[in-house]
């Protein structure tokens, strides 16, 4: 069970852990993230006997490669079973066929309808199985566009000897994405509304966990996908989807709506793992960093705007460090490049850099008129609804010059979590579960603070202490 594999720091100068301590770290101490010391691979044999296995059972082969010796196989069949045992689709992350050529990766069935709850189920139910063993308390600590604070508060409620807290930007996620975490009545979960953009938000939960003492102190964890569990997590619908495709020598192309680039970063690592994925399309909002970064090579924060796509309305990327590390393995410019970008809001990847990162990756930007365009379309064309995260990666996919045999397009939600928008363009609201309508009658739970972190820091201590 990947007893060999060492986790390191993306800045290079933090302890080297094994899966059972960095599931717990989050960020390491020297700002950067834990990745593997030697990504594992997968042989085509191996690959190729997904197709006739089960989500859970590529789930545990694709898993066990990351995982040390604390946790036994019938431990990790155990825990798979128990976490995608709340997925309304027995496939758990079904493949559509909409023609020849195009396909939809459903990664919205789980409790909270959204593609984090993949990672979260299985996060919590390993973290309590650590937990329960150590007889430890923890206190969760995340920031969310959306999505995130959902899925981990499903995956953590009512769980003992653990607290969990939730940053989300006030005003600034759909009322359902708010509803499915602040009407969770539970001793154990903080809901916290703040003042300012998911960036502000993520940069709080950052300088939080870069004062040592403060989190040693408080016994703090992550669960953003700074954790590297949940990218770990995300690779395997990958490895399902290709299984059930019938791809032979075609070229594969999947289109990811993403911000945070956490979500792309595992399609990424799957193809370190040897699965043939031909291209990997960074699918971004008018929020384009990312696809300014891959054709330009500057990387330039600007202000965060307000679009119907809001778990993608990100400046700053956090895991695309990750792929800065992987792609230079220096962890002197990585350090000197988060640098220029705390200090300077930018800076600027070598020609050499930005060429391979073409080599994997291709970038589209789409604007509201166009997602508008895509939700309305498919609902005409297919009697599909889509929610705007997912109409984001197909008209991204659609401006991709190169050519490509099958498009996989990654539905990252389900279109009731934005019902505001998807209904004013489809003209009806039928497509919304009785689960989302009776939850929007829920009383709220969550208190509205300043974008300040002293504040957010004695809160913490308040509510632990």
């Amino acid at each position: 069970m990947g007893k060999s594999i060492n986790y390191i720091s993306t800045r290079g100068d933090s302890d080297t852990l094994k899966f059972n301590d960095v599931i717990f770290e989050g960020l390491a101490a020297d700002g950067g993230l834990y990745v593997p010391e030697k990504w594992p691979t997968l042989s085509d044999e191996q690959i190729n006997s997904f197709e006739e296995k089960s989500y859970n059972e590529i789930a545990h082969d694709v898993i066990s490669v990351f995982l040390d010796d604390s946790i036994s196989s019938q431990d990790l069949t155990n825990i798979i079973n128990h976490s995608y045992s709340t997925f309304t689709n027995p496939e758990i992350t079904p493949l559509r066929k909409f023609d020849q050529n195009n396909y939809l990766l459903e990664l919205f069935h789980g409790p909270t309808f959204a593609f984090k709850d993949v990672a979260m189920q299985f996060i919590g139910n390993i973290m309590n199985l650590y937990l329960s063993r150590k007889q430890r308390q923890i206190n969760i600590l995340g920031a969310t566009s959306g999505d995130t604070g959902a899925a981990a508060i499903e995956g953590f409620k009512n769980i003992d000897n653990t607290n969990i807290f939730i940053l989300h930007p006030y005003n600034k996620i759909s009322e359902v994405q708010k509803k499915f975490m602040t009407t969770v009545k539970s001793e154990n979960v903080y809901n916290i509304a703040i003042k300012g953009t998911f960036d502000d938000c993520q940069s709080i939960i950052k300088t939080i966990f870069s004062d040592i003492r403060f989190k040693k102190d408080n016994n703090l964890t992550a669960i953003n996908s700074i954790n590297w569990a949940r990218i770990m997590c995300q690779t395997v619908y990958y490895f399902y989807a290709m299984s059930r495709l019938d791809y032979g020598n075609k070229s594969v192309m999947f289109s990811v709506p993403t911000g945070n680039f956490g979500d792309i970063l595992a399609g990424y690592i799957s193809m370190k793992m040897g699965l043939k994925i031909s291209k990997l399309n960074i699918a971004t909002n008018e929020n384009d960093i990312l696809t300014r970064t891959l054709n330009t090579g500057i990387h330039d924060l600007r202000d965060v705007k307000t679009t119907s796509s809001p778990s993608i309305d990100i400046q700053i990327s956090s895991n695309f460090e990750r792929l800065l590390f992987d792609i230079t393995d220096d962890t002197e410019l990585v350090r000197e490049l988060m640098s220029k970008l705390n200090s300077n809001r930018q800076y600027e990847l070598s020609k050499e850099i930005v060429r391979k990162m073409q080599d994997v990756f291709t970038s589209h930007s789409v604007s509201q008129d166009e997602v508008k365009e895509i939700i309305y379309n498919y609902y005409k064309d297919y009697n599909v609804v889509i929610d705007p995260h997912t109409a984001v990666g197909i008209k991204s996919a659609q401006k991709c010059e190169e050519e490509f045999d099958i498009k996989v397009f990654l539905a990252t939600a389900h279109p009731a979590k934005f019902n505001d928008t998807v209904s004013e363009i489809i003209g009806n609201n039928d497509y919304i579960p009785l689960k989302v309508k009776s939850m929007m009658e829920l009383d709220d739970y969550y208190v509205i603070l300043e974008n300040d972190v002293m504040m957010i820091k004695k809160f913490l201590e308040d509510k632990i202490k």
